[in-house]
Parts: C-alpha cells; sequence; structure tokens
C-alpha cells in the first residue's frame, strides 16, 4: 500500500487532495467569518436596540470619541435645542424602493455636552429630485430626543450642493453650516418630544435595521467545507487501497473470498 502510494501517480493525487484541502480550509475560515460577523451584528441590534436609553457622553466621552463596536444601536436621550437655521438634507436616500431625502439638524445638549447631528427622517422628492417635499420644522425650544447612535459615513467627495450632502459626513456638513458637530457619530431619532409634552410633526421614520440573513446558514458551510477538507483526502486513500486489494487478488496473494452459499431452511426442502 506503501509503495503504490508512493508511485508518480498517487502521488500527484495526493497532491490534488492537499490542495483541495488547503482551499476547503480557507474557504471555512471565510465562512466562519462571514457567521462572527453577521452572528455579532445580530447580537449587537437585538441587545442594544430596545435597551434602556444611555446619555451620549456615557457612551461617546468626547467630540472626536468613536462609537465602541459593542454599542452600535446603542439608545441615547438627548436633552437641549435643534438649530433649525443649520438643516441640512441628504439626498439620494432610499426608502421602500423610492428615492428622496433624510433630514439631518444640529442639536445642543444641554449642560455644554456638545452639538450632535440628529437624523430626524425620511421625506420624498419634491416636483423633481433636486427639491423635496414638505419637510416638517425641526421643533423650537427645548426638547428631548430619543434616538440610536450610529457611526458617521465617509466622505463621498462630491461636489457641494448648497443645502444637501451626499453622505451622513459631519465635515461635509459643517463646511456648510459652519456648525461643529460630534465627528465620528450621529443619533437616528426614534422620537421627541418638547418641553411642554408636544409631540411635533416629523419626518417619515427610517425603518428598522435589517439584522441580515440568518447566520447560522454560513456556520453550517463553514463545517461542511471542513469536512470536505478532510473527505477529499480520505477518498484519494480509499481508492488507492481499492486498487491496491485489486492488485493482490488478481496476483493471487489475497485468496478471493468463497461464493456465499445459501442457506436453505429445512420447511423449503419439505416443501420441494
Amino acid at each position: 500500500m506503501i509503495r503504490l502510494l508512493l508511485t508518480r501517480r498517487w502521488l500527484a493525487w495526493i497532491l490534488v487532495a492537499v490542495v483541495w484541502g488547503i482551499g476547503c480550509f480557507f474557504l471555512g475560515r471565510w465562512q466562519w467569518h462571514r457567521w462572527e460577523s453577521k452572528h455579532g451584528a445580530q447580537q449587537q441590534v437585538s441587545q442594544n436596540y430596545n435597551a434602556p436609553p444611555r446619555s451620549l457622553t456615557s457612551i461617546v466621552p468626547t467630540r472626536t470619541s468613536q462609537l465602541p463596536a459593542n454599542r452600535q444601536w446603542a439608545q441615547v436621550r438627548l436633552t437641549g435645542h435643534y438649530l433649525p437655521a443649520a438643516r441640512i438634507l441628504v439626498r439620494n436616500r432610499p426608502d421602500n424602493g423610492n428615492f428622496g431625502y433624510e433630514v439631518l439638524v444640529p442639536f445642543v445638549q444641554d449642560g455644554g455636552a456638545g452639538t450632535v447631528l440628529v437624523d430626524r427622517g425620511w421625506v420624498d422628492n419634491g416636483a423633481n429630485a433636486s427639491t423635496p417635499a414638505y419637510v416638517p420644522p425641526a421643533p423650537s425650544g427645548t426638547s428631548t430626543v430619543l434616538g440610536w447612535l450610529r457611526p458617521t459615513e465617509d466622505s463621498l467627495g462630491r461636489a457641494p450642493v448648497k443645502g444637501s450632502v451626499a453622505s451622513i459626513n459631519p465635515g461635509d456638513v459643517t463646511a456648510q453650516t459652519r456648525v461643529a458637530t460630534y465627528t465620528r457619530v450621529f443619533v437616528r431619532m426614534r422620537s421627541e418630544r418638547t418641553a411642554t409634552g408636544a409631540v411635533p410633526a416629523r419626518p417619515a421614520p427610517l425603518d428598522k435595521p435589517d439584522p441580515g440573513s440568518y447566520a447560522g446558514i454560513n456556520l453550517s458551510y463553514a463545517l461542511q467545507w471542513w469536512l470536505g477538507m478532510v473527505a477529499g483526502l480520505a477518498f484519494v486513500l480509499f481508492r488507492a487501497r481499492q486498487e491496491h486489494r485489486d492488485a493482490e487478488l488478481e496476483s493471487g496473494a489475497t485468496p478471493a473470498k468463497p461464493p456465499r452459499v445459501k442457506k436453505v431452511r429445512i420447511w423449503d426442502e419439505e416443501d420441494a
């Protein structure tokens, strides 16, 4: 058996099985990492989305602090006032297959905690794609906003358009509004109330985050690839063993098994 495996033909097949196994190993790792990523994102949404709200500074201490990975979609409560004159729109934003604008308004927190961008929701295009439909104004005076922390987006480097930006990028917003805000996070609004308890009109709420497809399928794929890594080499060894046994039978080194004699029951003989 060993001598057979050391022949050129079978060494070539073993090499093919090894290459196949290496490929299966890395494909399995890729699916494993996809499972980890999806599972982690789904856990964050389920744990943070409806968790009790916290203050912004308890999660993001400074204007330049990054949102911790395990605090994605954390709920926060803000108290302060909007800067309605600094409102800006984010263009080309989808909502159920339609494109419109998301409405960003800087929000100044009480107690000197800094100014943060609040995404109040979505409005449809107006008569044409360059102008929005009616945009409900942000309330004046003191308001309490409940929302979710989200990381800001990269600048797309598009040419400036007065009154709108191409992404939720605080640098692009500040360039137009001259209002300095938190640079790494913004708040997607869930609800807001004025000091009197009134609920003002608002743009359409944005959809709940999609946690993605079922993560378990990627775990299943990873296990299948790793099983295939072993199965490839096992198949080559099985075929080599079969060839080795066939060669022994042909040479007479291993006697062939005698044919199996069918046993006859006593009552079969009596019936005959």
